[in-house]
């Protein structure tokens, strides 16, 4: 017997093995391969561990064949790097649960029906991970008497918006539904509540307060039709501790302030505060209508840098306005903590 042919049955019979592991778990072990596809361009394909065989995920929905629904899933699990690029690595795996369609020596189908993906790290390597937001379409009047769309988060109903040229192929993008015909076949889209369709915004933000989240333009950015697999990975690459809205808030501050940001350090450093006394300003003010005059001289001082950073036309907001508002900030959020909120 030679050599290869050895070798060939001995990685049958591990595919063998592997393919009945799967099936009475349902769950594929898998990584990610960068490759070369038929166009010569640079791709990304799912290999199961152990056995190395291809993944591919097979539909009969026509609308899910006019896009790759893992691509935003393999691109982030490849930059993460480490066992999800590796064959060998057990600690780090993307998981693949769905109906196995076919298998043999090279290859293992699975169905994208009742499909469902989890990624497995170790530790999240990512400076800024993005704010993810499931949201619905809804339909208004503009002023000229003609249909509007507009983007809401699900549940909240706060604002999504964008800056830059995404905002004109946001209307684009969310006009499409019902020009292919996609909103008969998903008609919580347009619903508030709810999660069967949606619109996933995910990327990096500017403001993300109690009535509007406003989104960075920029290649993070990116917003999917769902329902799609991609949904799942988000949260695999999160900051592994559990940070509180003021904390977070307070953290962007620094953040923007470190990137030269000065504006949206500003904002960040009010929405910290407001966060922690309840949301809005009103809540800031009863919050501290007892505190020390330095706390309630820090929290109004802050207040009206923030209103600059709003209404900022003639007057900039340069670093030392940021300085003022992020140690006015600290100021209050150690009142906050102190007085056992």
């Amino acid at each position: 017997m030679s050599a290869s042919s050895s070798k060939a049955r001995r990685a049958a019979r591990a595919a063998n093995v592997t393919a009945r592991s799967a099936q009475s778990s349902g769950v594929v072990k898998c990584y990610v391969e960068r490759f070369e596809n038929a166009a010569g361009a640079p791709d990304l394909r799912l290999h199961e561990k152990s056995t190395k065989r291809l993944v591919r995920v097979l539909t009969d929905h026509q609308m899910f064949r006019s896009f790759a629904p893992l691509a935003n899933l393999l691109q982030d699990c490849h930059a993460h790097g480490g066992g999800l690029v590796e064959p060998r690595s057990r600690a780090e795996y993307i998981a693949i649960s769905a109906p196995i369609v076919a298998q043999g020596a090279q290859e293992i189908a699975v169905a994208f029906e009742r499909f469902s993906v989890e990624v497995h790290i170790v530790a999240a390597d990512v400076a800024s991970p993005p704010t993810s937001v499931w949201s619905y379409i809804e339909e208004y009047s503009d002023e000229d008497g003609g249909l509007g769309l507009r983007l809401r988060q699900k549940v909240t109903g706060r604002k999504i918006e964008m800056y830059g040229k995404n905002r004109d192929h946001l209307l684009t993008f969310l006009g499409s539904a019902q020009f292919t015909g996609a909103d008969i076949y998903m008609p919580n889209l347009y619903q508030k509540d709810g999660f069967d369709d949606y619109v996933l915004v995910s990327g990096g933000t500017t403001t993300d307060s109690y009535d509007v989240v406003l989104f960075n333009d920029g290649v993070e950015l990116t917003y999917l039709l769902g329902p799609t697999p991609d949904t799942a990975y988000r949260d695999a690459f999160r900051v592994l501790a559990e940070e509180s809205a003021p904390e977070a808030h307070a953290r962007t501050a620094q953040t923007h302030f470190d990137s030269g940001r000065y504006r949206e350090a500003v904002l960040s450093a009010r929405l910290a505060v407001e966060t922690a006394c309840g949301g809005r300003g009103a809540d800031v003010r009863r919050r501290l209508a007892a505190a020390p005059a330095d706390v309630a001289a820090a929290g109004d001082a802050l207040y009206g840098k923030r209103h600059v950073a709003v209404h900022e036309g003639d007057t900039r907001v340069e670093q030392p306005d940021a300085i003022q508002a992020i140690r006015a900030m600290r100021g209050v959020l150690a009142y906050l903590v102190h007085d056992g909120s």
